[in-house]
């Protein structure tokens, strides 16, 4: 009986270990980036289209504001996409909103970043029925088909505001993120 006790004791350490650092990771992503999630008022070309130009403007609009003041940004954002929709006569506005969203796996450049609850700021077009977008907007990681928003600081920005541990995970080749994504996963789908 002796015996069993200390790999078993081991085993429950190990298990903790890998859980608290996995969870602490988490929140290093969750704390340290701001995401953007736009939604569609449906899934036609027409508002589809919309949808890629309203993340253009709102992407360039934000570039100097402050993320940490989380009220201005998420008005800032709200503002940027409705100057757009009434300038150009789009029949319905956007509502933006700051908060604790869940978001997928995301791949931007060679930085592959876990799905989990992150803060962002999700902006909802009209009634919000379409398809949506996600990107990184602080610091700015977004990236679709061949139009790059990040610029050549923004990988530095990031390693910056991460840890170089969690820095690594999200930076390391694909089979070692693999398993580390899959525990990081495991832990956010507990909470």
């Amino acid at each position: 009986m002796k015996k069993f006790i200390f790999p078993a004791v081991f085993l429950t350490m190990l298990i903790l270990s890998v859980f608290a650092y996995a969870k602490d990771a988490s929140d290093n992503l969750k704390d340290s980036l701001v995401r953007l999630h736009i939604i569609a008022e449906s899934d036609s070309d027409y508002d589809q289209s919309i949808k890629l130009a309203v993340r253009d403007e709102v992407l360039s609009s934000v570039k100097n504001v402050d993320p940490e003041n989380t009220a201005a940004f998420t008005a800032h954002a709200e503002a940027a996409a409705n100057e757009y929709l009434e300038t150009n006569n789009i029949p319905y506005r956007a509502h933006a909103e700051y908060g604790l969203f869940d978001f997928p796996v995301k791949q931007y450049m060679n930085i592959t970043l876990p799905a989990g609850r992150y803060y962002g700021v999700r902006i909802i077009l009209g009634s919000g029925s379409g398809q949506n977008w996600w990107c990184v907007m602080y610091p700015p990681l977004c990236v679709n088909g061949n139009n790059a928003y990040a610029d050549d600081k923004a990988e530095t920005e990031l390693k910056k505001h991460l840890r170089d541990d969690t820095y690594d995970i999200i930076t390391s080749d694909a089979s070692k993120k693999q398993v580390r994504f899959r525990i990081v996963d495991f832990i956010n789908s507990l909470r």
